[in-house]
């Protein structure tokens, strides 16, 4: 089995981006160029169970605890430094992630906002962030965010002003707000226009977009993408092992599988590594350099 600390060499370091993989061994912090895949190692000890990236930073969980580390670009993926922020939530956390006005954490049945966020990433450790819950009472499964969306076993949910909002379906497993919001539902994936469109149909269990037309979704395993026409197809990654999450940054899409194997698309095929680890939570990428 290859190790967490094997590393690949890349011509330049510029136009890198990061990628990281939730699992219960912990973190992983990856460092790619374009569809190269470079160095990698543990980041967080312990299990995770989500993680979050933009330009604000990064965000990961352990349980009931939020960590948070700068995006300034000094530190290589595999060589990041986290810090917990606030105290421990009363749940366990399922799913992060960022809107303009700072991170949003999702918790079984509740969602979460910090009471403030500072501007400056740098003085975010050293300020007594207080988590607050949205809304008055608690939802019935929370199961991903994205943005200002909410995806819950009832529907999907809309954040604004410090509330939620219903905005339709039902058995939703997950959501991408970026551009055009997208959902996964039991039934199907669905579009956001002039309300919920369905785009295609089977039990999509996780979604994905850049905000600029390319997306991709997991289907029993299976890993689709949006054709320029609208359609989805599916894009066969060259493992065997079944795709558990999907996400966008720096030009890039990667996939993670069961097995722990990460998989990374520039527009020119698939290229996979093995990271070594299991029980795999959620992947996030960077916006890139």
């Amino acid at each position: 089995m290859q190790t967490l600390t094997e590393k690949r060499v890349f011509g330049s370091k510029h136009g890198t981006t990061e990628v990281f993989v939730a699992s219960e061994t912990g973190l992983v912090g990856v460092t790619v160029s374009a569809d190269k895949i470079g160095e990698f190692g543990l980041t967080i000890r312990g299990e995770t169970t989500a993680v979050a990236a933009s330009e604000q930073g990064i965000l990961a969980s352990t349980d009931t605890k939020v960590y948070y580390s700068t995006s300034d670009g000094e530190s290589a993926a595999q060589s990041r430094t986290f810090e917990t922020v606030g105290g421990p939530l009363d749940d366990r956390i399922v799913d992060l992630t960022w809107r303009a006005e700072g991170p949003v954490v999702a918790t079984a049945t509740q969602v979460w906002i910090p009471t403030e966020w500072p501007t400056a990433a740098a003085s975010v450790a050293g300020t007594d962030v207080l988590w607050e819950p949205v809304g008055d009472g608690k939802l019935e499964e929370v199961r991903a965010v994205s943005g200002s969306l909410v995806a819950t076993s009832e529907g999907s949910y809309q954040l604004t002003d410090g509330r939620l909002e219903a905005v339709g379906l039902t058995a939703v497993r997950d959501v991408a707000a970026h551009g055009t919001p997208l959902a996964a539902t039991d039934e199907g994936l669905f579009s956001l226009a002039n309300g919920w469109q369905q785009v295609a149909s089977g039990p999509f269990r996780r979604v994905g977009s850049d905000g600029h037309g390319h997306a991709h979704a997991i289907n029993e395993g299976l890993v689709y993408r949006r054709t320029e026409t609208g359609g989805w197809v599916e894009d066969s990654l060259p493992v065997a092992s079944p795709a558990v999450d999907v996400g966008y940054g720096g030009g890039v899409v990667a996939a993670i599988t069961e097995n722990g194997t990460l998989c990374l698309a520039a527009g020119d095929g698939w290229r996979q590594q093995l990271l070594g680890v299991r029980g795999i939570a959620a992947i996030a990428v960077t916006p890139g350099e």
